[in-house]
């Protein structure tokens, strides 16, 4: 009956809908034939510009194609290739264009949405629907994206009709709700969706008006009916946004009130929810990527310890942080140590090294992960090939790597069965990796395979000449004067040698070290005597003894040349600030004389004072004390008036005779004295130390050997928060931090070990950010000993790329990402103020030149946000010009750029005329009076030096001044 009412109104509406339009068939008629004119017209103007921006979009395509062909990991071609063909309806080629950037990268839920949404209106028959699924499940699987799960169930409630149709409707949405139902402000939809679905289900069981249901139709109504019920019970025991709107529907749809379970279970709810809403709103209320918030957020998720809703945070964070390598790591530690479910976790990992292919530490864990869930041996030998062909930055990555899959081949290897066969692969595998990491600078610096190896051999083997053959590879590759290799060799030689073969490597140990003999000459001694003869522990004592003597001379005389060069540096410097401080009095005093003069009527005037025996008898020294200086003055002027013969001014700085003596040269300051103090900012200093008080081992050559100096430390860091870093080092016996007079930090510190390796194990630490800035580590050197010495290279580096213009957003891992497209990647350094600030420069290293020539043509100009980037080949400049080679060679250098580097040397500051006016005036007839011209030419030649006049000049006598002055 329903069917039939239906029908009948929809004949109904045709007829409406028909009427008017044969109502309106003329007039339709006149104006087609009125404007025929017109659209051929337009027609044919459309069909032009139509055709003109289809060429242009042909011939983008073609080019975007060809860049995508010399370097595929291009993302953003790839992005704008599929963009312009689904503009140009290319169907096929846009099916290729997609599938080829998913094999590639991980697409994005718009990315994926789009290519959906293409295919979903021709996927009609059953063969293309299945084909379809199969598009889902790779889009669901690379991110968590609520909508591409929902376009997911309802494309499956369009088979509804299909053979098994409802089955895997349910399917599908039981999964949607276990990946995405727990999602707090978009997981309702799905919810929704589902329960809407059995609704349907539902309405369709219920029985005709006036017909009677059979029993069958009545059990499945009920079971269906308890499953709507299941969902919303589900739904209320889930903190979701919306939960009170979701409690109102289940009891209209109920029509009854709730158990008391489920009002519990829903009160709970509202808890959680009321615990989470504060952290959905400051996800919210951030800027994408949010990682600090969604850090936060897993925190709080994790103390509160639920498996599903862990999952579900962490695959939030990824979706929107899906380049940042640590949080991939949390989330598989996470996996390996609480889920430990293989269905879960290798998918996870799978998912990590397609988004960071970099990090040699995800790869390392998936290995692990696949042997732990028992994969396969083809499968990890796959997955380890991929894994070298990822382009790590730096050889330490592919050490960790090789060492990984090594060590899962011995465990395969069954020694108490037949193990030829693999023991063959792992001997193989071993000589691969050691000439694969031979190309790399940091590959395995300290032969750690091979010792590996070696141990290997000597215990599971018995080979022990092999065992030795290795251990001489390694210590003729500039091993040979550590300590530490050579105790490795002992050790080796201790448990699986003999006691000959011990004495010969202790004793061209004995001879070859030179940073830790000490340890030796202990190891020596102690195998004497456990295993020694008493002519062999005398023999031993002896040579050591012997070699000891040598070394502590060495050192001594080290020491010795250590200090005279300190000396030497200090007193140099003592001597230029005497000098400087001296030169600096003179000038001033200049100064203050000539100041405190007038001149009136041309003739020069000044009232005295009468001056006291005291004042008589101000010392030279005291030149700088305002009072000397007035004394000086007035001394002079006192003397000039006193004299019945009128006599030269004295030249600038002069102070007058003492006494009858001689006065000191201006600036002059006494004799030393055994009393007297030392200069200003002079600290005392030991003989081989650099720095007195703050952490000095001067008398303790092991102690400056077992210590790392520390700097640009922030202020804020003790001696505690120092502990907590270094502790995973090596045992701590000593921490000083050097501080100033009022007890606060200076910014760098002494960090001393109980042993070497203890500094050793610090010095990786260096540049490792600590509060945000990066702390500089570096073995302890004595003042002078060692000049700083830049650590990169100055000259031109072909394989190396000088990156400018980049945004201070940008990480380390998306320049790997961006340069690791074009070619093998070495290293990425990022450049950064001493506070860790970036400078927006960038160094990116490759193993080969012809890979970074390749990365400057395509990179450089590309634009990243709003910057625009500069690449170009590294090739710093040159420092410290000398001074003959600048532009000009009598530059002065401005304010704090160092010492002057000019040829104007011992001139005057002032070049003030210093002769009195009346001298200057025209002679009297008769007098026998110098010209002005021959008066200059004399200052001329007093103040440089030189005669600049051809003709020989003669002084003045005090007679012809007075006559000259008198006018007689």
């Amino acid at each position: 009956m329903a069917d039939h009412e239906e029908q009948k109104e929809n004949t109904m509406l045709t007829d409406e809908i028909e009427q008017p339009e044969a109502d309106n068939d003329d007039d339709q008629d006149e104006e087609m034939n009125s404007d025929d004119n017109d659209n051929s017209d337009s027609e044919s103007s459309a069909s032009d510009s139509e055709d003109n921006e289809g060429i242009q979009n042909e011939l983008k395509v073609q080019d975007l194609v060809q860049k995508i062909e010399e370097n595929p990991y291009m993302y953003d071609s790839h992005v704008e290739l599929i963009k312009i063909l689904r503009q140009m309806g290319e169907l096929s080629r846009l099916r290729d264009a997609r599938e080829k950037m998913s094999e590639l990268f991980p697409l994005t839920e718009e990315l994926w949405l789009d290519w959906l949404r293409d295919e979903i209106p021709l996927a009609t028959e059953e063969t293309e629907r299945s084909k379809l699924e199969q598009l889902f499940e790779r889009a669901v699987k690379d991110y968590l994206s609520v909508q591409i799960w929902l376009e997911y169930v309802q494309y499956s409630i369009g088979g509804m009709g299909l053979k098994g149709g409802v089955d895997r409707i349910r399917a599908v949405a039981e999964r949607a709700l276990t990946a995405a139902g727990l999602h707090v402000t978009r997981g309702a939809y799905l919810w929704e969706a589902y329960r809407e679905f059995e609704n349907a289900i539902l309405a369709g069981l219920l029985p005709q008006p006036g017909q009677v249901a059979s029993q069958e139709q009545e059990k499945a109504f009920k079971a269906q009916h308890q499953r709507v019920n299941t969902l919303f019970k589900r739904q209320l025991s889930i903190p979701l946004f919306d939960m009170k709107e979701t409690y109102c529907e289940y009891k209209d749809w109920l029509q009854e009130d709730l158990d008391n379970y489920t009002e519990q279970t829903y009160k709970k709810s509202c808890v959680s929810l009321d615990k989470i809403k504060p952290l959905e709103q400051s996800l919210e209320a951030s800027e994408t990527p949010r990682l600090t918030e969604y850090k936060t957020y897993i925190d709080f998720e994790l103390k509160e310890g639920n498996p599903t809703r862990i999952q579900c945070i962490f695959e939030r964070a990824i979706q929107e942080n899906s380049l940042d390598s640590d949080l991939w790591l949390q989330y598989t530690k996470y996996l390996d140590e609480k889920l430990k479910v293989k269905s879960v976790a290798l998918p996870v990992y799978e998912r990590s090294v397609r988004n960071c292919p970099w990090c040699g530490k995800l790869w390392h864990k998936y290995m692990l992960a696949m042997e732990r869930h028992q994969e396969p041996h083809d499968k990890i030998k796959e997955l380890i090939d991929k894994a070298l062909l990822s382009g790590f930055s730096s050889g330490a990555d592919y050490l960790l790597v090789w060492s990984t899959y090594i060590d899962y081949l011995r465990r395969r290897i069954k020694w108490d069965e037949d193990h030829e066969e693999a023991l063959e692969l792992f001997r193989l595998t071993l000589v691969k990796a050691v000439e694969h990491l031979a190309g790399y600078e940091d590959g395995d610096p300290f032969g750690t395979l091979r010792q590996y190896w070696a141990n290997i051999e000597a215990k599971f083997c018995k080979n022990v000449v092999k065992a030795r053959e290795l251990w001489s590879e390694i210590m003729t590759e500039g091993h040979g004067n550590e300590a530490t290799m050579w105790l490795e060799f002992y050790k080796m030689e201790r448990m699986y040698g003999n006691n000959k073969h011990c004495r010969r490597v202790l004793t061209r140990a004995l001879n070859s070290v030179t940073d830790w003999p000490e340890s030796i000459v202990e190891a020596y001694t102690n195998f004497e005597r456990e295993e020694g003869s008493i002519e062999e522990y005398d023999m031993a004592v002896s040579k050591c003894e012997a070699q000891m003597a040598r070394i502590m001379e060495r050192r001594q005389q080290a020491a010795e040349k250590e200090a005279a060069i300190l000396e030497q540096k200090k007193q140099n410097k003592s001597d230029k600030k005497f000098q400087k401080k001296g030169q600096k009095g003179a000038d001033q005093q200049r100064t203050n004389q000539f100041q405190g003069k007038q001149r009136v009527g041309g003739e020069q005037r000044s009232e005295v004072q009468p001056k006291s025996a005291d004042q008589q008898k101000i010392k030279v020294e005291d030149s700088e004390n305002d009072g000397q200086k007035k004394a000086e003055k007035r001394k002079l002027e006192e003397t000039q008036e006193q004299t019945d013969d009128f006599k030269v001014p004295p030249p600038p700085g002069y102070k007058g005779l003492k006494s009858g003596s001689q006065g000191p040269p201006p600036g002059y300051k006494g004799p030393k004295t055994s009393s007297a103090g030392p200069p200003p900012g002079f600290k005392e200093t030991g003989t081989t130390g650099q720095h007195v008080g703050e952490g000095d081992f001067a008398t303790d050559p092991a102690a400056q050997n077992r210590t790392a100096f520390v700097s640009n430390l922030d202020f804020s860091i003790g001696e505690e928060k120092l502990g907590e870093i270094f502790a995973q080092c090596g045992e701590l016996t000593d921490i000083r931090i050097a501080k100033n007079f009022k007890g606060k930090s200076k910014g760098f510190a002494y960090i001393e070990f109980k042993d070497e390796f203890g500094a050793m194990n610090a010095i990786k630490l260096d540049r490792k950010l600590v509060e945000n800035r990066p702390m500089y580590v570096s073995k302890y050197e004595e003042k002078g000993k060692n000049k700083a010495q830049f650590r990169y290279s100055t000259n031109m580096e072909r394989n190396k790329l000088f990156v400018s213009g980049l945004p201070f957003t940008c990480t380390k891992d998306a320049l790997h990402v961006m340069f690791g497209a074009h070619g093998q990647l070495k290293d990425v350094r990022i450049v950064t103020y001493k506070s860790g600030a970036p400078k927006g420069l960038a160094y990116v290293e490759y193993m080969d030149e012809q890979d970074a020539v390749q990365a400057v043509v395509k990179t450089d100009g590309m634009l990243i946000g709003d910057h625009t980037i500069s690449v170009s080949i590294s090739n710093p400049p040159s420092r410290k010009t000398p001074l003959s080679e600048r532009e000009d060679p009598v530059y002065t250098p401005t304010l704090g750029s160092g010492k002057k580097e000019t040829e104007m040397r011992g001139k005057a500051r002032t070049q003030l005329m210093l002769l009195p006016r009346s001298v200057k005036k025209a002679p009297v007839s008769g007098g026998p009076v110098k010209t002005s011209t021959n008066q200059n030419s004399a200052n001329k030649t007093e103040s440089n030096g030189e005669n600049t006049n051809s003709q020989s000049t003669s002084r003045m006598s005090n007679a012809d001044f007075r006559n000259m002055l008198l006018k007689k």
